[in-house]
């Protein structure tokens, strides 16, 4: 054990000490003075009881103890003695104080002293009055604003912590401590003194990844929690890839309850643009997430606004979820033919209304018309031209897909240039042999609804034969994916990722000297899933805080016009910042959306996009860390500076001036002090001598 020590702040004072000697000077002269009285005979028979010389010295010494003992803890309070604590810091000399207030979601919540976050604000506040008015104060938010970068007075940061409001925005712990100690190397502070005033979420709080420095000194300040159980929408996705008018689409919601108690039929809708459009109910155990799927369908194209919404209580910020995505009516397909080209194609799309098919010879395509098609199909091209090369290769990184069919007889060299810079691979030798089409990626979305489970399991499916084909170069960064393969193992479609599009490579021509392909019934669902998966769907969804930068594909570079995001039912509309990237515009917000709901992308009346705005589901999880589990993290994090305070106890304003000056004493002197004199005057009335 540690011996104890005292430390006195104002020694000065024992120089009060020699007030000591009045009581010892009033004890030699005034009590060994004899007092004369006069009585007869009588009375001194009657009235006198003897008392003996050792009583009354005993009683007169007594009273300069308690006299002696009065005085000398009086001058001690006056001394402010201490006892320095274990972790004692350098609280008192701090300067530079930055103080984080956790002002997410889950401050929302209640405790025996309020709302979390009115007492989140108070703490603050008596962090503030722990210091001088000398001080200097950083305050700082979820939010990350930029006014709070800057240094504050006692009185400013006081008036600041009282504007603080509830926020969607959500940081881990670690975020917080680097941008506080960013804020500090700013100003060039030498020492550094942190406080996080929090409820220390589980799913927030990540001390492992603290980046230590040795001159900051961080103070966790936990806020008393009440349990509380949370059921709420995790996620959506719709399962099809892309969205028909009169099609029959699947939408998953996944809810989670973080509760301790099972529930049962939790109700979940679906609207869209603003009518209800199907119902569900689902039972969630505790501590698990259960999956409702709903189905429905788009009647009219155009922008769709979808909100799924369950119905739980206390905590409803998780309770709805927004997701927005454009239905087309059409589908534009361009075809450049070469001379050898058959109307296969044509027969093929110009039967469907909704696709908008368009053929023309590949020595008269207007390079700018190809950009406004999502399909460019290459039909039986002898060579490809470095002009061409080029504006497939912005096509397909722009987000639109490439088909390919070889001509008979081709250009290898203008082939290699072109395909080479566009997927990294090209067509090789021609092969001459009688094979079969035997492996097919069932796996991949391309076949997805083209066999069913028994056809995909029998051995002598009726696939192409094949008479020549071309093979493909071998490039390991090419990103190949074979989807249908040769008896040999030859690839006979490969499909390739390239930028946001993608390419579909045939090593066979349209022509039936080549393969049956074109008279067999796979060309149909092949060519068609092809198109219609070139509409990746958009489903513009961004959480608040997380994401700033959205994208679409439309180039809305509309010179002197200003893009407006415009959210009807917050009133909120801002400008946001645009950005033209690959052909596609590239938009960011800079941290000015905080509400959830749709936001329309709008220029001059006209809706240009729409977005989803949702909030972070981190806080939804009631999950809170205690003292020991922070404490046991932070040794395990090698985190030694640091100092915890709870809400038990004293003012957060004493805690801290405990810290810097050790536990005070003088309330204690002054207690004993005033029992000396208590003991003096009960000595004094009872103890009666003669």
């Amino acid at each position: 054990m540690m011996p104890l020590s005292i430390q006195f702040l104002a020694p000065g004072f024992f120089a009060g000490l020699i007030f000591l000697a009045i009581p010892i000077l009033i004890h030699l002269f005034n009590f060994r003075r004899f007092k004369r009285v006069e009585f007869t005979n009588v009375r001194f028979l009657r009235e006198l009881k003897e008392e003996t010389t050792k009583l009354n010295k005993l009683k007169h010494l007594l009273i300069l103890i308690c006299r002696l003992l009065a005085i000398a803890f009086l001058v001690l309070a006056f001394t402010k003695p201490v006892i320095p604590l274990a972790n004692q810091n350098r609280l008192k000399n701090q300067k530079n104080i930055s103080v984080f207030v956790d002002n997410s979601f889950s401050m929302e919540g209640v405790s025996k002293e309020g709302a979390l976050l009115e007492v989140a604000k108070k703490k603050a506040i008596e962090i503030a009055n722990a210091y001088p008015s000398t001080s200097r104060f950083q305050l700082l938010t979820n939010d990350f604003l930029a006014v709070h970068q800057r240094q504050l007075t006692k009185d400013e940061f006081i008036d600041e912590v009282d504007r603080i409001k509830v926020s969607p925005i959500s940081k881990t712990v670690s975020q917080v401590i680097s941008r506080q100690l960013d804020a500090f190397n700013l100003q060039a502070s030498e020492e550094k003194e942190l406080y996080l005033i929090s409820d220390f979420q589980k799913a927030t709080t990540d001390i492992d990844q603290i980046k230590i420095d040795s001159s900051a000194h961080i103070n966790f300040v936990e806020l008393p929690v009440q349990s509380t159980s949370n059921a709420f929408i995790d996620s959506c996705w719709i399962e099809s890839p892309v969205v028909q008018l009169n099609k029959t689409i699947e939408l998953v919601v996944r809810v989670t309850n973080s509760g301790e108690g099972d529930l049962e039929n939790v109700p979940v809708t679906l609207k869209i643009n603003g009518t209800q459009r199907a119902v569900a109910s689902c039972a969630v155990a505790a501590n698990n997430t259960a999956v409702v799927k709903m189905s429905f369908t788009i009647s009219e194209p155009g922008w769709q606004k979808m909100k799924i919404s369950i119905t739980d209580q206390p905590i409803v910020f998780d309770d709805d979820y927004y997701l927005s995505f454009d239905v087309k009516e059409n589908l534009n397909v361009i075809s450049l033919d070469g001379s050898s080209a058959g109307p296969h194609l044509k027969a093929l799309y110009s039967n469907d209304p909704f696709f908008k098919y368009f053929a023309v010879p590949v020595n008269q395509v207007d390079y700018s018309v190809m950009q406004n098609n999502q399909v460019v199909i290459l039909n039986q091209l002898k060579e490809v031209s470095g002009g061409l090369s080029a504006e497939l290769k912005k096509f397909v990184n722009n987000g639109g897909t490439l088909i390919c069919f070889p001509d008979t007889l081709i250009d290898a060299n203008s082939y290699a240039l072109a395909f080479n810079d566009i997927v990294g691979e090209s067509y090789n030798s021609l092969q001459r042999t009688n094979e079969k089409v035997s492996g097919l990626d069932y796996k991949n979305v391309l076949f997805s609804d083209v066999f069913d489970q028994s056809t995909k399991n029998q051995t002598n499916l009726d696939l192409p034969n094949v008479n020549a084909y071309y093979s493909l170069n071998t490039s390991v960064t090419s990103g190949r994916n074979a989807l249908m393969k040769l008896e040999s193992g030859a690839t006979f479609l490969a499909d390739y990722f390239v930028g946001k599009g993608k390419a579909y490579l045939f090593t066979v021509p349209l022509n039936s000297s080549f393969c049956n392909l074109s008279q067999h019934a796979l060309i149909v669902p092949l060519l068609y899933k092809m198109a219609i998966l070139s509409m990746d769907m958009p489903q513009n969804c961004a959480i608040i805080g997380e994401k700033d930068e959205l994208f679409i594909k439309e180039n809305l570079n509309l010179g002197d016009d200003v893009l407006h995001l415009i959210n009807d039912d917050n009133k909120i509309d801002i400008v946001p910042q645009l950005k033209i990237i690959n052909g596609g515009t590239q938009i960011s917000t800079n941290g000015l959306l905080n509400r959830a709901g749709y936001y329309n992308l709008m220029n001059a009346n006209v809706t240009r996009a729409v977005f989803s705005f949702n909030y972070n589901r981190k806080e939804s999880t009631m999950k809170f860390l205690n003292e020991d589990y922070l404490n046991s993290m932070a040794e395990s994090a090698h985190l030694t500076d640091f100092s915890f305070f709870n809400d038990q106890g004293s003012s957060l304003t004493k805690k801290i001036n405990q810290l810097s000056e050790g536990i005070a004493l003088w309330k204690y002197c002054i207690i004993i002090a005033l029992l000396a004199f208590l003991a003096e005057i009960l000595i004094i009335r009872i103890w009666k001598t003669t």
